[in-house]
């Protein structure tokens, strides 16, 4: 059926008045819906009438679902204020109702705002609290939404496993439904993240798939958007001008239907092209274009924010204004009243009855008067006091972007010191790392360095805990982390133990430069496998290493002192252990185990982590991740994180 006549066929619904008006008004939903991707402004009408509609049969359920539909116009045309706007009241009334579809649905779509601003915890949150309910509920099409989402999420993470884990369950939920819009962009997803794994022909086989099916539809963002795609797919393959070919038609398209947002896309990428073939003067003009784009979609984005604040701070002062002269109003009537009463009280003497009305009438006039100036210089206090109060506002927000700017420059910083994905997918295979910070950067970290010693190869890899959260322990594992590649490439130690010996060197003289005294530190759990060997050497500062064979934990215990400043320090001792086939190896520092929460909001401790472990530990590694990161946040519930978290398991 194509999408005319789906449309035809819901009208026929609709307009039939003897079905319920239930089954009615999902018809004109689900017409609002199918015009979303080609005519969002035909989308945001229809969703009106249906709000109005709603609210004046006072159908609570249809009211959320309305927002729901006019939120998700304002999102595809890129207005993400309003579209949140929308899906928060939507959300509001879904969890007033306890309607699981409804809520799911809001949860999903606030989680995919969030995706769209580029706050991809909040988006994780979101969308995680969304999946379980549309699994639960039977509902296809938001269960492969939110798939779809997360895996977009973790690839913009650079964890391409979870990626391709989420976005391959997602495509096979569209296949299972039908969803051609669906299935296009779980392939343009899939097509994202094997091209950012260098798999350029697989990438370029699914967007080919996505592409067909967006020129089916007849979705020209998703075309555009697709053959930007492929044409960076080309650029990596030095395939010139099939990649310029395909950019062409994207950037027709988006100045067509007037993108920006894609056209800013086909641009960079364009840009990209003409400076790898050497042609400088289109280079030149393309990233002209690219930059005149993203200046205006910044400023357009900064515009609707300024806008819509000035327009809260007139309602707020007009609201002040009617308010101080209703109550003038009611001052005057009462007093009018009072005067009139006392007059027909006191009729049966007339002059003393003018008299004291006239004095009265002084007395309230001068009263209103005197109280009239009291509340006008209130009034200009509270103006005076209110601008006060927006200044400072401006300059705490100011600040406060200018942190948060420093503190994520400061989180690539960190990012650029971990073990690329890369390398560990080409060592350790069969492993995950499980890793989540408490704040933008982290004191926990994750290490990992390739040596050869005596013509064997040894994998070197740890999970560490510097003092703190944050910037502070961000900052300390800076250091640690440069101690141990120093131990490593400058000293040529391989041995864990000694390894960490060297490292409580460095970093202690690193410490001792400072004036003052600095007390902070390290726990770590460090790792040397030889694969051919099967032989595991490990050393640890304060954290165990636990090792699950056949359905039993092995314990090593650490050495129990820290890397930092000590008085009289102990030599680290290095544990030697045969591995065998099936044996997963974990690594962690304390925060999972001390995380509170529960019924009682008690730690979680490590007792309770051995036996999770032990549940999951025959399962796959893709399903362990997912499980200790479900788990967790059942444990935290609505508590805050307390700590950075870190486990990485290795199967041998």
């Amino acid at each position: 059926m194509t999408r005319a006549q789906n449309i035809d066929s819901l009208w026929s619904v609709y307009k039939n008045i003897k079905n319920p008006d239930s089954i009615r008004f999902e018809a004109f939903n689900d017409i609002a819906w199918t015009l979303l991707y080609t005519n969002p402004d035909s989308t945001y009408l229809l969703g009106q009438e249906a709000l109005e509609r709603a609210r004046e049969k006072k159908y609570k359920k249809w009211e959320a679902k309305s927002l729901n539909t006019i939120g998700a116009s304002f999102q595809i045309k890129g207005d993400y204020l309003k579209a949140i706007d929308f899906y928060q009241q939507s959300l509001k009334i879904t969890e007033q109702l306890n309607d699981k579809k409804g809520l799911s649905a809001s949860l999903s779509n606030i989680g995919s705002i969030y995706l769209n601003i580029g706050e991809s915890e909040k988006a994780l949150e979101y969308l995680h609290k969304s999946l379980p309910i549309f699994i639960e509920i039977g509902n296809k099409q938001g269960e492969a939404s939110a798939l779809n989402n997360i895996g977009i999420i973790y690839n913009l993470k650079r964890d391409y496993s979870k990626a391709l884990v989420f976005n391959s369950r997602s495509l096979k939920t569209y296949e299972e439904i039908g969803d051609k819009q669906g299935i296009a962009a779980a392939n343009a997803n899939l097509g994202n993240i094997c091209s950012d794994m260098g798999s350029y022909d697989k990438a370029l086989l699914h967007q080919s798939k996505s592409l067909k099916l967006y020129q089916e539809i007849g979705d020209k963002q998703g075309i555009s958007t697709t053959m930007s795609n492929m044409g960076k797919s080309y650029l990596k393959q030095k395939k010139y001008s099939l990649a310029l070919e395909y950019l062409e038609k994207a950037k027709k398209i988006s100045v067509e239907t007037e993108d920006l947002s894609s056209e800013k896309e086909a641009m960079f990428i364009t840009y990209q092209t003409y400076k790898a073939i050497g042609n400088t003067a289109n280079a030149l003009k393309s990233y002209e274009r690219y930059i005149i784009i993203r200046d205006t979609l910044f400023k357009e984005e900064n515009q609707r924010e300024i806008t819509r604040k000035g327009l809260q701070f007139e309602y707020d002062k007009r609201m002040a204004e009617d308010s101080v002269k209703h109550a003038e109003a009611q001052k005057v009537k009462d007093a009018l009243i009072f005067v009139k009463e006392a007059q027909i009280d006191q009729d049966k003497t007339q002059k003393r009855a003018l008299y004291g009305g006239l004095l009265l009438l002084l007395i309230s006039g001068g009263v209103m008067y005197n109280r009239f100036r009291i509340i006008r210089k209130q009034k200009q206090i509270i103006e005076l006091k209110s601008k006060e109060t927006e200044e400072q506002k401006l300059i705490i927000e100011q600040k406060q972007m200018e942190i948060l700017s420093s503190i994520s420059y400061a989180k690539r910083l960190q990012e650029a010191v971990l073990p690329p994905q890369s390398l560990i997918d080409k060592h350790l295979s069969s492993s995950f790392i499980f890793y989540k910070p408490k704040d933008i950067v982290a004191g926990d970290f994750y290490w990992m360095e390739i040596v050869r010693d005596k013509s064997e190869e040894l994998i070197l890899f740890a999970a560490a805990d510097c003092t703190g959260h944050g910037v502070p322990g961000a900052m300390v594992s800076m250091v640690c982390s440069n101690a141990l590649n120093r131990a490593v490439k400058e000293f040529g130690v391989t041995l864990p133990g000694e390894i960490l010996d060297k490292v409580l060197e460095l970093v202690t003289e690193t410490f001792e430069r400072s004036e003052e005294e600095v007390k902070d530190g390290m726990d770590i759990s460090l790792c040397s496998l030889n694969k051919r060997t099967g032989t595991l050497q490990w050393a640890g500062a304060n954290n165990p290493l636990w090792i699950i064979r056949n359905k039993k934990l092995i314990e090593l215990k650490p050495t129990k002192q820290s890397i930092g400043k000590i008085d009289l320090p102990l030599k680290y001792n290095t544990e030697t252990f045969q591995l065998m086939s099936g044996d997963i190896i974990y690594l962690f520092t304390d925060g999972y185990a001390d995380q509170f929460g529960g019924s009682k909001g008690k730690k979680y401790k490590y007792s309770q982590l051995q036996e999770f472990l032990l549940s999951i530990a025959n399962e796959p590694l893709h399903f362990q991740i997912t499980s200790l990161d479900i788990a967790l946040k059942n444990w935290k519930g609505k508590l805050e994180q307390v700590d950075d978290i870190l486990i990485i398991g290795v199967k041998f």
